[in-house]
């Protein structure tokens, strides 16, 4: 089971590299790059997730620690 929250972190790591990844693309309009920008990308939720599963998957991991 420890091994399964560990991938459940890895997954919630790879969640948060996406969104930081999505706030970094640089939009294209008709001046050329934007620069940085973070509207109409969908929103945090990737961040969010990630940020989630990780903690999620560190409290489990702890708890689980007397079990094996």
């Amino acid at each position: 089971m420890r091994n399964l929250f560990a991938l459940l972190a890895l997954i919630g790591v790879a969640g948060i590299v996406f969104g930081v990844l999505t706030i970094l693309h640089a939009a294209h309009g008709q001046a050329g790059r934007l620069g940085f920008t973070y509207e109409n990308y969908g929103g945090p939720g990737s961040m969010l997730g990630g940020f989630t599963l990780l903690a999620v998957s560190i409290y489990l991991r702890s708890a689980w620690q007397g079990r094996d």
